[in-house]
């Protein structure tokens, strides 16, 4: 019976030795081989002719082991294919499991390979292969309603993300506005009393360099309240709106009819409550495919899955039994599965797989634009379940996972770290110094690594579009927050450098700031991915003295500064440049005993161009680490005029200062001898001014 079913472009021995043995597997039919397993052998010449008369099994082996077996030898006149179907961890045998193949190996001539197995929603095979390509059709009801049902598993299922949800669902304080979405043909912002609650959606996007003619203002807020002529709005408002209504939820958040764009005075007042905003929403649609508002998200992506091999798959009877149970049926279906390389050929095609938008740990292009954004990534975070519609398919994100709606692998090896779950329990006391808190302050860290990687329209709101996440860490590693670092790990949190230009480049970094933003000392005054050296371990050869800060608004404690200074007491080596190659500098350290009759050199990575060319530079010790204490970590500065880097009204300087200095880079040296050993802990502290 199996061969009355033989599909024109499958050859008779390819679907007598491989494709029925599927057929065996799953309904019981009598073979030599084990059900899930089958061997034979085929001559060189008869495998290419099969191929080249369009076998899709003969040529799927042609193009996956023909280069590789002629390497191995010129003469190959027969080959031994064996194939065997797996399931579960490690490729069990499905025999030995008894669930349904996810995946396939395939050895020719002991050359071996593992292949995914996958499947469309909707075709034959989809009872049997679980696996599932990605939903192309992100906007069609399917997809939303199989993504309201993850988003009511998450509510039901999911403890972690209960214990962080601030209000029961429903209940959460509602914002100073929203929009009205229940009459899509009255569509209007409403400002609830405060203290109601309620559910609503949030929406995080990419603006792009449109007109902001359909943003709320001073001039239109009234008659936005009776009404929003829908007219003006680009297509991401509409969108969102459309995926608003069709998760049975009335109330949209978006900032740009939310927020009076012309008054500072609300634009403080809203961010001031930013972090509520995503904290309290029952999700958080992200339109991480739409590059500019204008744009949309709800465009069908691809539709046919490329990088892999399409075969037949003969279905059973019975999709509730178990291999080897059940009879075939003269209407015995013919699915079509595609076979995904895991080894050999690199990685899975995207077609099949979404990796991380984590743009600090991967190279190449992320899967959504607003992976690209500074906002957006607070957004994400402080989010406790987002729809992300990324350029390849559907996402639900929660605290708990991210997955692909609809089923298809999603690798989050490099996924942006979630928030550590103490910061969502303020009254929960973390000790300092401890493992769970060290976890936090790290944490940090590679959240701002990551925050570092991405782009903001406005480079002034550096420090602003990163202060609710600040303040959500402040509890814990503040309170004292010191322009994008804490008072409390200060020493160590100086120790940042620019990441490495494009692989393999030397090319300078970018040049300095043209409008004050904070001080040189803080990762936020670089136009560059950054990272930590950081090292709780260490002993300080510094101490902190004192540090001035003047925020922009003081409603705003982890926002906007437009001055600052800090003072170490430390020792101060001087240096200098004696040349660069890129965004390298190398320097001699001056002798300052007979312990050091000669200078010895140094090298360090600069933050910003212009630095190429300054000569006089200084090391402050910051930290000795290492085992037995041999390595030495510290700051590479200049003299600076007092009010170039200090910013505006900082106050009166203390008493004693001399020169004012600025950060160039930041510098280390191993395996201290008696001369360094000297610089260290022999030459007397001063107060140093950096600004």
């Amino acid at each position: 019976m199996a061969s009355s079913l033989r599909l024109p472009m499958i050859c008779a021995t390819a679907w007598e030795r491989v494709i029925t043995s599927q057929y065996a597997l799953l309904c019981g039919s009598h073979y030599r081989h084990q059900p899930g397993e089958s061997e034979y052998t085929i001559s060189s010449v008869l495998w290419l002719k099969c191929a080249q008369s369009g076998c899709l099994w003969c040529l799927f082996l042609a193009n996956q082991y023909l280069k590789a077996l002629k390497r191995q030898t010129d003469e190959w006149p027969i080959e031994k294919v064996h194939v065997q179907f797996c399931a579960g961890p490690n490729c069990m045998p499905v025999v030995e499991c008894g669930i349904y193949p996810r995946s396939a190996i395939v050895t020719v001539n002991g050359l071996k390979r593992t292949y995914e197995l996958y499947t469309i929603k909707g075709d034959p095979a989809a009872k049997w292969i679980t696996r599932r390509t990605l939903i192309p059709h992100v906007g069609w009801p399917y997809a939303l309603d199989l993504a309201k049902a993850y988003i009511e598993e998450c509510i039901r299922d999911h403890p972690e993300c209960r214990a962080i949800t601030p209000h029961p669902i429903g209940s959460a304080p509602l914002p100073s506005r929203l929009v009205d979405c229940s009459d899509p043909n009255c569509l209007h912002i409403v400002e609830p009393a405060p203290g109601t609650g309620g559910r609503y959606i949030a929406l995080s996007y990419v603006w792009g360099a449109e007109a902001p003619c359909y943003r709320t203002t001073k001039a239109n807020l009234s008659s936005y309240k009776i009404k929003i002529d829908s007219t003006i709005l680009p297509q991401t408002i509409h969108d969102a709106i459309h995926v608003t209504r069709a998760l049975g939820v009335r109330f949209l958040w978006i900032d740009g009819l939310c927020i009076i764009q012309d008054s500072e005075g609300d634009k403080y007042h809203e961010l001031e409550h930013m972090r509520d905003v995503y904290r309290h929403a029952f999700l958080t649609i992200d339109a991480g495919s739409a590059a500019s508002v204008s744009e949309g998200f709800l465009q069908n992506r691809r539709i046919h899955p490329k990088g892999a091999t399409i075969l037949p798959f003969i279905c059973p009877r019975d999709p509730g039994g178990t291999f080897g149970q059940g009879e075939p049926t003269r209407e015995a279906q013919i699915g079509m599965v595609y076979w995904v390389c895991m080894n050999g050929l690199g990685h899975y095609p995207m077609s099949f797989y979404t990796e991380s938008d984590s743009l600090s740990l991967r190279d190449g292009k992320p899967t959504a634009h607003t992976a690209q954004r500074g906002w957006c990534l607070q957004e994400r975070l402080l989010s406790t379940r987002s729809l992300i519609f990324t350029t390849q398919t559907l996402q639900f994100r929660c605290h708990s996972l991210t997955q692909n709606v609809g089923g298809a692998h999603h690798d989050d090896s490099n996924d942006v770290p979630r928030l550590p779950n103490a910061i969502f329990h303020p009254n929960q006391h973390v000790a300092r110094g401890s493992g769970e808190w060290n976890h936090i302050h790290g944490r940090w860290l590679k959240i701002v690594e990551d925050y570092s990687c991405r782009k903001l329209s406005d480079p002034s709101d550096k420090l602003t579009a990163i202060s609710a996440l600040a303040e959500m860490f402040a509890p814990i590693l503040g309170p004292e927050y010191a322009a994008g670092l804490w008072r409390r790990t200060l020493l160590e949190d100086l120790l940042w450098e620019p990441q490495s230009s494009d692989s393999g480049s030397s090319r300078p970094r970018s040049s300095h700031p043209s409008g004050y933003r904070a001080p040189s000392w803080s990762w936020a005054s670089a136009d560059a991915p950054v990272r930590f050296w950081s090292n709780t371990a260490g002993v300080p050869l510094a101490e902190l003295v004192e540090n001035t800060l003047i925020l922009q608004n003081e409603k705003l404690p982890f926002g906007r500064v437009i001055g600052g200074s800090l003072v170490l007491s430390a020792s101060l080596w001087q240096c200098r440049q004696t040349g660069h190659h890129g965004d390298e500098i190398e320097f001699e350290i001056h002798p300052y005993s007979s312990f050091a009759p000669k200078p010895f050199t140094c090298t360090a990575r600069i933050s910003y161009k212009e630095d190429v060319a300054v000569k006089e530079l200084w090391i402050i010790p910051i930290m000795q680490i290492g085992i037995m204490y041999n390595t030495m970590q510290g700051l590479v500065v200049t003299r600076e005029a007092v009010d170039v880097w200090r910013g505006a009204e900082v106050g009166p300087r203390r008493q004693g200062l001399g020169e004012v200095y600025r950060r160039v880079a930041i510098c280390s040296f191993g395996d201290l001898t008696a001369k360094s050993e000297y610089m260290v802990h022999g030459i007397p502290r001063v107060n140093i001014e950096l600004v």
